[in-house]
C-alpha cells in the first residue's frame, strides 16, 4: 500500500485546489525554503486526523486555513485529501484505492470523509491502525523527530516500537474494553443494589398487591351492582318513556283535529274579512254615489234660482215692453194715423205675445226638467242613504 495523490485546497500556503501524484518507489519534493514543503507533511498528518495545533506547527487548528495574501482573499475553509492504493487489500475494504477527506471551515466545523461517505475520526483511525499509518505511528517523521527519538527515554522507545509493530492498536482496544468492563461491572452492582433493595421491598409490595386484588375484586363487584342499578333505572325510564310516547302521540292526535278546526276557524275569518272588505268598498263607493247625487241636487236647486232669476228678469222685460208700446201708441197717435198706430200696435203686442208664450214655454220645460232632475238626485239619496244603513247593520251583526 502506498500514497496515490494528495489533494489540497485553501490549507496553508495551497489556496487554490492542488493535486501531488505519487509513483511507487520514491518520491522526493524539493525547493527553496518557505515554498511549502513542511506544508504537505503538515497535510498528510492533519488529513490522517492530528488534533494538536502545534504538531502542525500553528497556534489553533484555524491557522491551516489559507490566511490570505497581497492580491489573495483567505479562503473559507481548508481541504486535505488522501488517496491510498489499496491493491493487496490490507485496509479489507475491498477495493483496489481508498480515500480520506478531511475539511474545517473558518467557524470550527469540521468533518471527515471515507471513500466520499462522511464518518467519524475514531473510524478512521481504526482503519489505519494496522497499516502503519497515524498521526503518532513510524509513517511520518518530521525533522528532528529521529533525534528526539533517540533521545527518549526507554518507556517511550517501547511505545514508538508497539506502535511500529501493530501493538497500540490491540492495546488501545484493551483499555477501552477494560473501561466497558468497570462500566458494565459500576452497572451490574447498581443492578445487585437495586435487586436487593427490591427485595427488601416485595414483602410489604406482596401485602399492597394482595391489598389491591382484594380492593379491585371489591370494586369491580361495586361496579356490577352500581351497572344492575342503572340497568333498572334505564328500565323504568323506558317504560316512563314508552308511556309518555303514547301520551304525546295521542295528544299529536287531538292537535291535528284542534288544528282542523283552527284551520277551519281561520278559513271563516278569512271570508268573513273578504266580505267585510268588499262591504267596505260597497259603502266607500256608496257614499261616493250619495255625494255626486247631493252636489247634482245642488246643482239642480241653483239651476231652479238661475231660472227664477231669468223668468223674472223676462217678466221685466215685458213689462218694460208694454211700456214702451203705451209710449208708441201715444206717439203713435199724435204722428201718424190710426190706422197705421193700430197696425203697428197690433203687430208689437203679437210679437210681444208670442215672446212672452214662447219665453213661459222655455221656462216651464227647463222648471219641469230640472224638477225631474232634483225628484230623480233626492230618491237616488235615500236609496244611497237606505242602503248604506242595510250594510251597516249586517256588518254589525
Amino acid at each position: 500500500m502506498h500514497l496515490k495523490s494528495i489533494t489540497l485546497k485553501g490549507f496553508k500556503s495551497f489556496p487554490d485546489r492542488t493535486v501531488l501524484d505519487f509513483l511507487p518507489g520514491v518520491s522526493v519534493i524539493v525547493g527553496p525554503n518557505g515554498s511549502g514543503k513542511s506544508n504537505i507533511t503538515d497535510a498528510v498528518l492533519w488529513a490522517l486526523g492530528e488534533q494538536s495545533p502545534v504538531a502542525v506547527r500553528g497556534q489553533s487548528m484555524q491557522d491551516v486555513i489559507f490566511a490570505g495574501a497581497p492580491g489573495r482573499q483567505s479562503a473559507g475553509r481548508a481541504e486535505v485529501e488522501l488517496v491510498l492504493d489499496d491493491s493487496e487489500g490490507s485496509l479489507g475494504l475491498g477495493t483496489p484505492e481508498i480515500s480520506i477527506l478531511r475539511r474545517l471551515d473558518r467557524a470550527g466545523e469540521g468533518e471527515y470523509r471515507l471513500a466520499g461517505a462522511r464518518c467519524r475520526l475514531v473510524d478512521v483511525i481504526e482503519l489505519l491502525s494496522d497499516t502503519g499509518l497515524g498521526k503518532e505511528m513510524h509513517s511520518v517523521i518530521s525533522q528532528g523527530r529521529v533525534e528526539s527519538i533517540v533521545t527518549s527515554k526507554p518507556r517511550d522507545r517501547r511505545a514508538l516500537v508497539e506502535e511500529a509493530a501493530g501493538l497500540g492498536k490491540h492495546r488501545k482496544r484493551r483499555r477501552r474494553t477494560e473501561l466497558k468492563l468497570e462500566r458494565t461491572q459500576h452497572n451490574l452492582d447498581r443492578a445487585l443494589d437495586v435487586e436487593r433493595e427490591a427485595r427488601g421491598r416485595l414483602r410489604p409490595l406482596k401485602r399492597q398487591a394482595e391489598a389491591a386484588e382484594l380492593h379491585a375484586r371489591l370494586e369491580r363487584q361495586t361496579h356490577e351492582a352500581r351497572l344492575e342499578l342503572v340497568r333498572e333505572e334505564v328500565r323504568e325510564r323506558r317504560e316512563d318513556l314508552e308511556t309518555r310516547e303514547r301520551e304525546v302521540a295521542a295528544l299529536r292526535g287531538g292537535r291535528g283535529n284542534v288544528e282542523g278546526e283552527l284551520d277551519a276557524v281561520a278559513g271563516r275569518r278569512q271570508g268573513a274579512e273578504r266580505a267585510l272588505t268588499a262591504r267596505s268598498a260597497r259603502r266607500e263607493e256608496l257614499s261616493r254615489r250619495c255625494f255626486v247625487a247631493r252636489t247634482a241636487a245642488e246643482r239642480v236647486a241653483d239651476r231652479s234660482e238661475v231660472l227664477a232669476v231669468a223668468a223674472a228678469a223676462s217678466e221685466a222685460r215685458i213689462a218694460r215692453g208694454r211700456e214702451r208700446l203705451d209710449a208708441l201708441r201715444r206717439q203713435a197717435a199724435v204722428d201718424t194715423g190710426e190706422v197705421e198706430l193700430e197696425e203697428r200696435i197690433a203687430a208689437l203686442e203679437a210679437e210681444a205675445e208670442q215672446a212672452r208664450r214662447e219665453r213661459e214655454t222655455e221656462l216651464a220645460r227647463e222648471v219641469e226638467e230640472l224638477e225631474r232632475q232634483r225628484a230623480r238626485a233626492e230618491k237616488a239619496v235615500r236609496d244611497r242613504e237606505a242602503a248604506v244603513a242595510s250594510t251597516l247593520s249586517a256588518r254589525e251583526l
